[in-house]
């Protein structure tokens, strides 16, 4: 078993002037970056005569210094936590009081953000650089140790602490170079904010199987698709969000050297994915279900298999499926229940919320909520998030199945439905929608439209249009952020 940070060293020595990262405007080989995360090790071990299990926050711009200093930090025996820069100045708070870090590092271009929240035990990264050295004690850094702390998007609440130990990610990297065929000649782009889950594990797999990692400061559709034509590019990691932007300023152009574009964070609606397939010719397009908490869960290929609308494909290697019913029984066919898995991928738990960690826990099945059926032909189907479930004059309503019926709708470009207090129904289905370009949107339109598709009780009681929609580092949309405008008596 191995630690994260083993292979980057190794491939250092072995090959010391691979390309390891490629940014904006410079070239790091792995000797350059080994040595770097070596560094910022030696600066910490000036600060804490052990490191191991201290808990080091940051808050950095994407950029190779997160990078280095994250394996520095997980590396020694440290737990990381990154805190996401779009976080509003109360969010930052609200987590640093919840994951009491040991030590705060943070960039000088957000003094105006962290002003009065950091606590005294904090440093500017160019002050930590400017430390003494101290000669560095190694230490004995077991695979069950955690080694990061991450935080959910958030989106429906708070924000979550998710622990996770070094061989829920670390043993998992060798499996998902085979079921995506990666090898260390390929140039992987991850365009995503490095605080996201999904881009920061693509990023560590990169480096950890000795690939070389594209890693733009932030994500924008025209350099990225620039960078498609011109840097060769072999695989790509990517929200559903990411594809449609790139799909929008292509101008009919495709990508020829894309050998691999792997989608996870959010569902990726079938018309979405079918553009993908000519945008990429040549790519095998993967699409995987999974979750901070879970890791991979299972995955599937767009463009190779006819599966189901809904379904989530086929269990990532050594987990186990099933759907269970609320008292913990298997699921009849057809029956919704709780999605739950068997896995040595799944997390340690929440930070400090022992409750909500054993409502993932039951046994040694772990759910995050997910409600799912098994079909005629075996095939597990999603319905939704059990949380995001509406019970509607005493009905369950899935919002994602409606959701999908809307989309289909010619003159709706993206939709969202929720749940509204109500005194007479408990809840009202709210849909949220924008529409696409020249589209004339009408309430009538729609109800008739829905009425011919859905029994009426599951059909939106009220439809608000809005111009664009709020949206999580994962390109899901933030549902706690969707607000009904107050109504004039």
């Amino acid at each position: 078993m191995a630690c994260i940070g083993e292979k980057i060293r190794e491939t250092a020595n072995q090959y010391p002037e691979r390309v390891a990262i490629k940014t904006d405007n410079v070239t790091i080989s792995y000797e350059e970056f080994y040595q770097s995360s070596k560094f910022y090790q030696q600066k910490l071990a000036s600060i804490f005569s052990s490191i191991k299990g201290k808990k080091v926050g940051f808050l950095l711009p994407n950029q190779r210094k997160w990078l280095e200093l994250f394996i520095a930090i997980s590396s020694s025996g440290g737990i990381a936590i990154p805190f996401d820069p779009k976080w509003s100045a109360a969010q930052l708070k609200d987590v640093i009081g919840d994951a009491q870090p040991d030590l705060v590092i943070y960039d000088q271009v957000f003094d105006d953000r962290v002003e009065d929240i950091f606590c005294s035990d904090s440093v500017w990264i160019d002050e930590l650089e400017g430390l003494l050295n101290t000669d560095e004690n190694p230490e004995q850094v077991s695979d069950h140790d955690p080694f990061y702390i991450g935080y959910t998007s958030g989106t429906t609440g708070q924000p979550k602490g998710f622990i996770r130990s070094h061989a829920s990610w670390a043993d998992c990297f060798s499996l998902g170079r085979e079921v995506f065929s990666l090898d260390e000649t390929d140039r992987m782009l991850c365009p995503g904010p490095l605080v996201h889950s999904h881009f920061l594990y693509a990023a560590v797999q990169c480096l950890h199987i000795g690939a070389t990692l594209h890693l733009p400061s932030a994500f924008d559709a025209d350099e990225t698709w620039e960078l498609l034509q011109t840097e060769d590019i072999s695989v790509m990691y990517i929200v559903p969000t990411m594809f449609e932007a790139l799909n929008r300023i292509r101008v009919k152009q495709s990508s020829k050297s894309l050998k691999a574009l792997i989608s996870s964070g959010a569902k990726w609606q079938e018309p979405s994915k079918q553009a993908a397939i000519q945008v990429f010719p040549k790519a095998t397009i993967y699409e995987f279900y999974g979750a901070s908490e879970l890791s991979f869960v299972s995955y599937r290929v767009v463009n190779e298999e006819s599966l189901p609308e809904g379904t989530i494909g086929f269990p990532f290697p050594k987990v186990d499926i099933s759907i269970l019913s609320d008292n913990g029984k298997q699921a009849r066919q057809g029956e919704v229940g709780n999605l739950c898995v068997k896995s040595p991928w799944v997390f340690d738990g929440y930070l400090n919320r022992p409750k909500e960690t054993n409502q993932v826990f039951h046994g040694n099945w772990a759910t995050v909520g997910d409600l799912a059926f098994v079909d005629e032909e075996g095939y597990v189907i999603l319905k939704g998030r059990k949380q995001n479930m509406i019970i509607s004059g005493g009905l369950n309503i899935y919002p994602e199945e409606v959701e999908q019926v809307i989309r289909d709708h010619p003159s709706i470009d993206e939709a969202a439905v929720i749940g509204v207090e109500d005194d007479y129904w408990g809840e009202k289905v709210v849909a949220f929608v924008t529409c696409t370009e020249k589209a004339v949107f009408t309430i009538e339109d729609m109800q008739k439209y829905l009425y011919n598709v859905l029994p009426k009780y599951k059909c939106p009681k009220e439809w608000i249009q809005v111009d664009n929609f709020p949206y999580t580092s994962s390109g899901k949309v933030a549902r706690n952020e969707l607000r009904v405008p107050a109504r004039r008596s």
